[in-house]
């Protein structure tokens, strides 16, 4: 039973990581971890550390939630709106689990060695998917789906090529391409930042590889930024350098694409620009980017009436109801910040915001500490989160990502760790 309390955290943070990649219906792996993990959470122990360090950062995804809690009262659908509240609750148990579960940097490191091999098995999975006719059992693309309580997604109608197609975009244990490729996302500043040469090299190439099958475009821009911001700050600090680098940058962007080696990269990248900036432009667009554009202007048209208190909880959802689903199907906003703004209204949207930023900034302090390995964390952390700022808008929402709530939650223990307020768990 003591060896279980203590590794329980390490089981919740892997279980978390999963997600629905092991789940039956609605019921997944994780929320019966989550049970065995509260049942030894130090509730005494977290209220003593609460009340004696106060402090923003960690007293606001609970105030978040009693926010969105008091939306219901203004909320015009109240079943999006309590649904909306159980996908918040374990994004915040993840949280604060984590936080008071996770007490010094020995622990820390056991989380990100345990996160790592769950990512390694995925990454492994996903390579089976592109390359193979394996499937992962929990996909929308596998027949073995249905037995697990989910819907096979691939029309019978559809052409061989077509399923072809299909059959080689990975999804591992998130279900949805976009959501693989915004965890991806998340785990690129890691492994770039990493002292050790394999996860710097070769892990980062393998994320590489399996983001590119997953044709996620925002995500796409998101790490472009994000590698280009570690190069440029981690290995070139001359001025010298720095001016050859973006003069061989430009060039190969300007060179024609017969002769260009990286003719393929620079159209993935342009698309990608031009994808993310086409969701914000008045001309209608036809594919799935039109689909965006209209999720957007239904939310914006509706926050018009609202703009101090938003719509209520979950009730950007509703929006779309009302106005007849985009493409027939879409109800989720797919734009994470703009979700916040058309729920929460402008005055929360802002203190998050503020909030999001303000870790940020404590994060990259931090990455000029003394020690290496809170200085690493700190800077992956504070990176993946700039460059959720992007990525974000691929999930249909980040409400229920799981692993958006661990970094959040990394982040956070670090900067404890960091000031010193250890939390020892007896």
């Amino acid at each position: 039973m003591l060896k279980l309390k203590g590794n329980i955290v390490y089981f919740f943070l892997a279980a978390a990581l999963i997600g629905l990649g092991l789940s039956f219906g609605k019921i997944y792996a994780f929320h019966l971890v989550f049970l065995v993990a509260l049942l030894f959470f130090p509730f005494k122990k977290a209220n003593h550390f609460i009340v004696n360090t106060p402090s923003f950062l960690t007293y606001f995804p609970a105030l978040m939630f009693v926010f969105y809690l008091l939306s219901i009262f203004w909320a015009t659908n109240f079943f999006y709106s309590i649904q909306y509240l159980g996908y918040l609750f374990f994004g915040i148990a993840i949280v604060y689990i984590t936080f008071f579960g996770v007490n010094n940097t020995k622990e820390l490191k056991k989380v990100l060695v345990v996160l790592g091999a769950v990512l390694l098995l995925e990454i492994v999975i996903c390579f089976f998917e592109m390359y193979t006719s394996f499937r992962y059992p929990i996909s929308p693309y596998s027949k073995l789906v249905t037995y697990f309580g989910h819907g096979y997604k691939i029309d019978h109608h559809l052409s061989s090529a077509v399923k072809s197609l299909i059959m080689s975009v990975p999804t591992g244990f998130h279900w949805n391409p976009n959501n693989l490729a915004t965890l991806l996302s998340i785990a690129m500043p890691f492994t770039l930042l990493s002292t050790n040469k394999w996860i710097k090299y070769i892990g980062s190439l393998l994320l590489l590889i399996v983001l590119g099958a997953t044709n996620s475009r925002a995500v796409m821009l998101s790490v472009s930024i994000m590698i280009l911001y570690i190069i440029l700050t981690e290995f070139f600090v001359s001025k010298t350098t720095l001016i050859a680098l973006m003069s061989l940058c430009l060039v190969l962007f300007i060179v024609p694409a017969k002769f260009n080696p990286l003719s393929a990269v620079n159209n993935r990248i342009s698309d990608s620009v031009d994808a993310v900036f086409g969701m914000f432009e008045n001309k209608q667009i036809t594919n799935s980017l039109g689909a965006r554009q209209e999720l957007m202007k239904n939310a914006l048209d509706d926050l018009d009436g609202n703009l101090w208190l938003g719509i209520g909880a979950g009730n950007s959802k509703f929006i779309q109801e009302k106005n007849g689903k985009v493409a027939g199907k879409l109800t989720s906003l797919h734009n994470f910040w703009l979700e916040i703004l058309v729920d929460a209204g402008i005055v929360f949207f802002l203190i998050f915001i503020g909030w999001y930023f303000l870790i940020v900034n404590k994060l990259f302090t931090l990455s000029k500490s003394n020690d290496p390995f809170l200085a690493y964390v700190s800077k992956a952390s504070a990176v993946a989160l700039l460059g959720l700022l992007i990525s974000a808008v691929s999930c249909s929402s980040i409400i229920y990502f799981f692993p958006f709530w661990i970094l959040l939650a990394i982040a956070l223990v670090a900067l404890k760790i960091s000031e010193n307020k250890t939390f020892v768990v007896s």
